[in-house]
């Protein structure tokens, strides 16, 4: 009489299966969490960019001053210093630095989690000119993340209105927390 042929698995290979998928497992997922934290600084940092380049690019095309500032809501700026709770890009009709009624608002971008994003206390808007050129001193807007100062990056924009990013260099992570 012939036995049938079983099919399945042992209790061994299901448990060296296991044991190889923990240790893929246990190797991958700090360099996925790594890789999220990077893909979300980045985003944030593409996104302030994109709206920085709205404010410089619409003040030349349309010959008008226009600002970037912090912002909660789309009414005002918000005289603060930290960009993370969003920011707002404003045709500037008046030059009075604060955003009308009657002002066209060009873009209200939200909140930011998780990141702190953070320009110096004296540089709280951005003016662009119609030449293209943003008056003051330069400035750096910081964008740091849990994983701490070595890890920091920023957007820099210059009086001549250029607008670059910067990673892993002293500037950057100089006032990190």
């Amino acid at each position: 009489m012939k036995r049938p042929q079983q099919h399945g698995i042992t209790a061994l290979e299901l448990l060296v299966t296991m044991a190889i998928a923990a240790i893929l497992l246990a190797t991958a997922v700090p360099s996925f969490k790594n890789y999220s934290w990077n893909l979300r600084m980045r985003t944030a940092m593409d996104v302030l960019q994109t709206d920085l380049n709205l404010a410089r690019s619409r003040a030349i095309s349309h010959n008008i001053q226009t600002i970037i500032c912090p912002a909660t809501d789309a009414s005002d700026c918000s005289g603060e210093s930290n960009w993370q709770q969003g920011w707002i890009v404003f045709a500037d009709l008046n030059g009075d630095r604060h955003k009308q009624e009657g002002e066209p608002l060009l873009k209200h971008a939200g909140a930011v989690e998780l990141l702190t994003i953070n320009s110096s206390r004296s540089r709280n808007h951005l003016r662009f000119f119609p030449n293209g050129t943003a008056p003051g001193s330069n400035i750096s807007i910081l964008f740091c993340d849990s994983r701490g100062a070595e890890k920091a990056a920023a957007i820099a924009v210059s009086n001549s209105g250029r607008i670059r990013q910067q990673t892993n260099s002293s500037k950057t992570n100089a006032n990190c927390p």
